[in-house]
């Protein structure tokens, strides 16, 4: 691998390069969201032993904060070296 990048006004993307600056993969959709596969401000990023990416965030939104009860939402991806 090669990088990250986590573009300013695109917070709620991630990608990854490898070190020709070639893009790896992307976390995320180019809308933020509540969605499957969508963030909103990922914040946490991990690679195990096997190289495997994980980006996850957990965020107290509006729509979280309006259910009955209140709660926080969570989302996570997970890219997989082959």
């Amino acid at each position: 691998m090669g990088g990250v990048d986590e573009a300013p006004g695109l917070g709620h993307r991630v990608t990854i390069y490898d070190l020709e600056g070639k893009r790896v993969c992307m976390f995320g959709t180019p809308e933020e969201g509540e969605g499957p596969g969508q963030f909103i401000a990922p914040h946490g990023i991990a690679v195990d032993s096997k190289g495997d990416l994980y980006v996850a965030e957990v965020s107290f939104t509006i729509r979280g904060s309006r259910m009955d009860p209140p709660k926080v939402l969570r989302s996570f991806s997970k890219y997989e070296r082959v």
